[in-house]
């Protein structure tokens, strides 16, 4: 069973929480307050499960990232379920890349992109040396990059954030700056519209 919005919620802003988002108590998703009171539920084979919009796999990325999980775990886990990876798994698997990868690097929510896009577009069987086979995943890759970049003006962690999140002086600076809550949402939000305009 998967909960979902109530279609006339008390509040005038309908916030769907797909596939399986429970809650237990009034939880604040992308800034909007949702509770079991305007949440039904759905069953298992409703159609609305495999129709995610950009809009709903934002809000549950951002309410995975409100519960303390990196940028890398919320990007992936909002569509690690289209490629039946399990949630603890999905967690596990782009756990290494947040924060730049530990040495801020590329932004985790980018990493997880490069993730989202090779399940999609990627080659299970050896291409040897044919780049014609490779060519579909590689060019979605340079466009996100590109878009991403035209965005926010680069792909690092400690350029996007200005502080290096690795060393206990960065890190302190980015919670007194409220770096973590006032900026990486916009990362998230954006590397999932990106995807999703690549789809």
């Amino acid at each position: 069973m998967v909960q979902k919005p109530h279609p006339n919620p008390p509040d005038s802003q309908a916030c769907r929480l797909p596939r399986r988002v429970f809650l237990s108590s009034a939880c604040a998703v992308s800034g909007l307050l949702v509770s079991e009171a305007n949440l039904t539920v759905l069953q298992d084979g409703d159609p609305e499960l495999d129709s995610l919009t950009p809009e709903d796999r934002i809000a549950l990325a951002l309410m995975h990232f409100k519960t303390g999980l990196h940028c890398s775990q919320s990007v992936f886990g909002a569509y690690s379920e289209d490629f039946g990876i399990e949630s603890k798994l999905a967690r596990r698997l782009s756990a290494g890349l947040a924060g730049g990868s530990t040495a801020g690097g590329e932004c985790g929510a980018v990493g997880a992109a490069y993730l989202i896009l090779g399940l999609r577009y990627g080659r299970d069987t050896a291409a040897h040396g044919d780049t014609r086979r490779e060519e579909e995943l590689w060019d979605r890759i340079s466009q996100f990059i590109t878009e991403f970049k035209n965005r926010h003006g680069s792909l690092n962690c400690r350029e996007l954030l200005g502080v290096d999140v690795f060393t206990k002086q960065g890190r302190e600076e980015a919670l007194q700056k409220s770096l973590f809550t006032s900026r990486c949402p916009n990362y998230i939000r954006d590397a999932i519209l990106i995807l999703e305009s690549l789809a």
